[in-house]
């Protein structure tokens, strides 16, 4: 399976579509057997190549769903620390990216990521998301538990 186009869901002016944007891969992994351990993993690669990466550990998800959501929202925190304001994200839940492209709220406490996710999305210029299979997210490739 093949990745579709970006999906534009932040653009403000006419300016933000010349900023090269930066790219931003997210994964999230969960492991019930291993004390319920959550990873989120981002990897961030600037216009002239660069990347820069982080992963994150959390003992509070409820499940593989919730670190897939946490990854995102990593990723645009991760985003705004470094001063990008314009971003092209992916990840290879399709769940979590149709709900966020189709702006169809999840129910129950995944909502409240989505709510966050948005309110972040009014700090960027520019922003545009789509899902990959997983083989092309570099994300996914950082971390295993």
């Amino acid at each position: 399976m093949r990745p579709g186009p970006f999906v534009q869901l932040v653009s403000k002016s006419l300016l933000s579509t010349v900023i090269p944007p930066v790219n931003i891969q997210t994964d999230g992994s969960y492991s019930i057997t291993n004390n319920r351990i959550s990873r989120t993993a981002v990897i961030l690669t600037k216009p002239n190549g660069i990347n820069h990466s982080i992963w994150n550990t959390y003992f509070d998800h409820a499940n593989s769903y919730e670190s897939e959501w946490r990854s995102v929202l990593d990723g645009l925190e991760y985003s705004l620390s470094k001063k990008e304001k314009a971003v092209k994200l992916e990840n290879d839940n399709l769940s979590v990216m149709n709900s966020l492209i189709r702006k169809e709220p999840p129910a129950g406490l995944y909502k409240d990521y989505y709510e966050y996710i948005y309110d972040l999305l009014q700090k960027f210029d520019n922003a545009a998301f789509r899902w990959i299979p997983r083989e092309k997210n570099k994300a996914d490739k950082l971390f295993r538990i």
